[in-house]
């Protein structure tokens, strides 16, 4: 099978992940919800699996089907690649019939609905199963959208910590921008931007509750985020500490917080 470079590069980050031993993809596709009339529906489990992991979207659509749903593909958007079987047909010996048998697989390019803009709104992107904590959200008034957004992040967290949206079902990630919102609540206002402290706050905090609920292990993941932000992750969480604890107490304690307490 001869592929583009830009669709092996797809697919081997695809292979990548398998050989990690990460079969989280296979979970969370089965709690995604999408239009009935989407045409992943319609997609082997495998192109669903290639589709996701390269976008962490399922709704991945071709360029003349986001047309047909009054969408555009946004200027300078990234495609993600899918598999599709190429077919011949060989004589079978002595029975005087064909069978059409596969011989390779021509990738198709498809783009996530983060990558569209258009007047026709996106069909909802609510999960079918909710992560915890998200009804102690609401009773702090703190709204939660599922929606596609910028394709460069999985979600993010007005300053006042008022409003949560999501680009993604992954709880460790809704768990991120709760710890913001709480943080916003505690300290009055978040900063604006990728702020070192805030964002080890949101991740460390987000490790402690995937494991509290037994969501898994998302400690190696945490330690390399927060490497982003610090030359010493550890220094970073220790400073952090004081704070990651008020957050913690806040959402399991399950009482809203009055603004600078």
């Amino acid at each position: 099978m001869k592929l583009s470079p830009k669709a092996q590069a797809s697919i081997n980050k695809v292979i990548e992940k398998f050989q990690t031993g990460d079969l989280s993809a296979v979970t969370r596709i089965a709690r995604i919800q999408v239009a009935s009339d989407a045409p992943v529906n319609k997609w082997s489990l495998s192109n669903k699996v290639l589709a996701f992991l390269q976008s962490d979207e399922l709704d991945c659509r071709g360029y003349k089907q986001w047309q047909k749903e009054g969408r555009t593909v946004k200027k300078g958007s990234k495609a993600v690649y899918i598999l599709r079987p190429k077919l011949a047909k060989i004589e079978q010996e002595n029975e005087g019939e064909t069978k059409n048998i596969c011989v390779g697989f021509a990738p198709i390019p498809v783009f996530a609905a983060s990558c569209t803009e258009g007047d026709e709104v996106l069909p909802t992107y609510e999960p079918v199963e909710y992560p915890p904590l998200l009804d102690v959200a609401k009773k702090f008034g703190i709204a939660v959208e599922y929606a596609p957004i910028s394709p460069d992040k999985l979600g993010d967290c007005q300053t006042d910590g008022s409003k949560i949206r999501l680009g993604t079902h992954d709880a460790g990630v809704f768990f991120h921008e709760l710890a913001h919102a709480i943080h916003a609540r505690i300290d009055g206002e978040l900063k604006q931007g990728q702020n070192k402290t805030q964002e080890t706050v949101a991740e460390f905090t987000s490790a402690v509750l995937m494991d509290l609920y037994g969501m898994g292990d998302s400690s190696g993941k945490a330690w390399s985020y927060i490497s982003h932000y610090s030359d010493d992750p550890l220094i970073a969480i220790t400073k952090a500490m004081g704070t990651v604890e008020k957050v913690l107490a806040v959402l399991l304690a399950d009482e809203v917080p009055s603004v600078g307490s």
